[in-house]
């Protein structure tokens, strides 16, 4: 028993070290301008949010983790198959973890900037 909760421990360690990394790799700021129609872009501070969620998969759901790729390659225009749409996934997942938190623009001239 003793040797099992040592391995777990190990395990643990190299999961969250594992995770702090591939955080330290995030580019600073991105821009999400992918599927805009009438608002201004997102200017995203991604590094910032990659470093205080600390799990890419939080965010990159599907992506094996290394392999993390914009949301856009499978959130479209247009729901595509079991993938939401693209605004419907960023506004739930963006807007949604502001809300839940109490911290962070929920109203849409406080991401969409003029």
């Amino acid at each position: 028993m003793r040797k099992f909760a040592m391995l777990m421990a190990v395990v643990m360690v190299a999961v969250f070290s594992a995770s702090m990394l591939i955080a330290a790799d995030a580019p600073e700021k991105i821009v999400i301008k992918e599927i805009q129609k009438s608002k201004p872009a997102v200017a995203f501070a991604h590094k910032a949010h990659a470093d205080k969620v600390g799990k890419c998969a939080e965010c990159h759901h599907k992506d094996a983790a290394g392999k993390e790729q914009k949301c856009s390659e499978c959130h479209k225009a247009k729901k595509t198959g079991d993938a939401s749409e693209f605004k419907e996934a960023m506004h739930n997942k963006c807007k949604g973890c502001h809300q839940k938190g109490k911290k962070g623009p929920t109203k849409c001239d406080e991401c969409h900037k003029k």
